[in-house]
């Protein structure tokens, strides 16, 4: 263990002098984290959105993506700063055993809601291709995502470049198709700019699943994990360096992921958008829709199966991540790959199976249950970024902190209005056709219940001083297996 500790510490990145290279080091986790915002759950939001609001909800997901690269930083300023994973750091800051076990329950359980449009759009892409049953696709899952896990034995930096080309082809099949569709530019430039102006009640659903399905709570713990990956020396002005370097890298896969969602939006609009069915068209039909390319389904499929499967390798590293964060539990990746792959695919084999037109309006409730889960890593996020015992003199201060924390309350507050509100898809639209009686007392009593432990977490979570005071900077984080096999992929780009 020392001479393995001893081989780490002699690779601690530091400044080279070469700015191109210094920024390779770190280039990787920003494309590693950008996989969740182009996953089947994310399509199922631009297709529901271009086909029921045609281009108004650009708008929404430009400035969606706009917080999210800011979320992205915090995160990296958490894992550089504290040495810590967002996991680690609220288990070691709850106010009591049973906070810390609910939590990981939360955070575990926005991991296996994340895993169904995964292996729901690995089910349908085998479907388009073979004309397997959904639910055949789906069990296959499993054993694909074995396979590029099995990678990992030769570095992180390997898997990294598969990711990377997955992100390749699914953009290079979405323009390809989006070329051949007669786009209305202007429309497409309102809806970007003003389209929030436009926006109606019935726009509620659809804002929260964009929501849900790019500001993806499990990235939040994935990253601040991915970049104890690029291990760096333990001084202050070479700390804020890697911050930075790794803080640009993220840029440019989130925005090249806006524009692939983008061109989601716009083939719905164009094809699906005016037609009577138009809301319930999504991922396992939407390609019947596409009306000037011959075999625009198969790219669809090519473009659906890379997605889904790229998405499944990085929920398996996040459960992985939060399994050890919260309880200190180191399973192989082999098998928590087979644990998350089970607990999500036996819903999505029933409804296969038993539902197979439901799937759309499944992975449309799971992209809104993700945004109402979003608050849960949201919130710690920022508090311990601003925590002065936390992250001591590189705590968020001044009028950013009070921002922040009006980030956190307005994430809150729209999720908490998306529940009860008519369109929201949730208690209001449950219950705004309900006669009193004494079911409509009881889900009106659920409703009172969770709205008030969603109201309570928040603050609480807010409000509640940090128990314990982050690693001095000059203290390396001790050597951690969980990250040892991902330290190769600094030193091959030095």
């Amino acid at each position: 263990m020392e001479e393995q500790e001893g081989k780490i510490r002699e690779h601690r990145w530091v400044p080279t002098g070469n700015t191109l290279r210094d920024f390779l080091s770190f280039a990787g986790p920003g494309w590693f984290v950008a996989i969740a915002y182009i996953d089947p759950g994310n399509y199922q939001a631009d297709i529901h959105a271009g086909a029921t609001s045609k281009y108004k909800l650009i708008s929404a997901l430009w400035w969606t993506s706009v917080l999210s690269v800011y979320v992205q930083i915090l995160c990296v300023r958490l894992a550089y700063y504290g040495q810590v994973t967002l996991a680690e750091a609220q288990a070691r800051n709850t106010s009591s055993k049973w906070m810390k076990y609910l939590n990981w329950f939360i955070a575990e359980f926005s991991i296996v809601i994340t895993d169904l449009p995964e292996v729901i759009g690995i089910g349908i892409a085998l479907h388009i291709f073979f004309g397997w049953p959904y639910y055949v696709g789906v069990l296959l899952s499993i054993i694909t995502t074995m396979m590029f896990l099995a990678c990992t034995k030769f570095g992180i930096s390997i898997l990294e470049n598969i990711l990377g080309f997955f992100v390749a082809i699914m953009s290079l099949a979405l323009f390809l198709e989006l070329s051949f569709v007669e786009v209305e530019t202007k429309e497409v430039i309102e809806g970007w700019v003003f389209g929030f102006k436009d926006m109606t009640r019935s726009d509620i659903s659809s804002m929260t699943g964009i929501l849900g399905a790019v500001v993806m709570p499990h990235n939040l713990y994935l990253h601040t994990a991915a970049c104890q990956s690029r291990p760096v020396k333990r001084e202050e002005e070479i700390v804020q360096q890697a911050i930075k370097y790794c803080s640009y890298e993220l840029v440019f896969p989130i925005f090249v992921s806006f524009f692939v969602n983008v061109a989601i939006v716009t083939i719905a609009a164009e094809s699906v958008y005016g037609i009577p069915e138009a809301d319930q068209i999504g991922l396992s039909d939407f390609c019947n829709y596409f009306k000037t390319l011959k075999h625009g389904c198969i790219l669809f499929g090519v473009a659906l199966l890379a997605a889904g499967q790229s998405s499944a390798i990085t929920t398996t590293f996040t459960g992985q991540y939060i399994m050890d964060g919260y309880l200190d539990i180191k399973l192989p990746l082999y098998a928590r790959a087979i644990l998350t792959r089970l607990v999500a695919i036996i819903p999505c084999v029933i409804i296969s199976v038993l539902y197979p037109d439901k799937l759309n309006k499944m992975v449309n409730i799971v992209n809104s249950l993700l945004s109402i889960l979003l608050p849960f890593a949201f919130t710690p996020l920022i508090k311990y970024n601003c925590s002065e015992k936390y992250l001591g003199k590189f705590a968020i201060r001044g009028w950013e902190r009070r921002i922040l924390y009006g980030f956190a309350i307005i994430v809150w507050a729209m999720n908490a209005s998306a529940l009860s509100a008519v369109g929201g898809g949730f208690f209001g639209d449950f219950l705004s056709g309900m006669k009193m009686s004494a079911v409509k007392s009881f889900w009106l009593f659920l409703e009172v219940m969770v709205q008030s432990f969603y109201a309570w977490w928040n603050w609480d979570c807010l409000m509640t001083p940090v128990k314990s005071p982050m690693t001095p900077l000059q203290e390396e984080r001790p050597y951690d297996e969980q990250f040892a096999m991902s330290y190769g992929s600094i030193n091959d780009s030095r």
